[in-house]
């Protein structure tokens, strides 16, 4: 009998590569129509955009500095693939390089 790993929590701050903004807005309706499945089958708990100094506000454009997101996945390297997969991955928006994976538990 084969039991599935456990699910456990990633929390994941993967910062934009520098001059990477146009192609993040161009790339981005596709970047959340594919984590669809993810977030339906529970994969992505949650997930955003990360700001360099402040909120944006109304007027003025976001100064995007990456994104965070948390998984739910038996391992890193399941995190890490999903992430290379991505389109803001292949397309080198993503600094996969210098992106944070850290076990972390949801508790509330």
């Amino acid at each position: 009998m084969n039991i599935a790993p456990e699910k456990r929590e990633w929390l994941c701050i993967i910062p934009d590569k520098p001059g990477m903004l146009e192609k993040r807005l161009e790339i981005r309706p596709t970047h959340l129509a594919n984590l669809k499945p993810l977030i339906e089958s529970k994969q992505v708990v949650t997930g955003g955009p990360m700001f360099h100094d402040a909120h944006p506000t109304e007027g003025k454009p976001a100064n995007f500095k990456g994104s965070m997101m948390i998984f739910r996945a038996a391992t890193e390297a399941e995190v890490r693939e999903i992430l290379s997969n991505d389109v803001y991955g292949k397309g080198n928006v993503w600094d996969l390089e210098n992106m944070q994976i850290i076990p972390v538990a949801i508790v509330v």
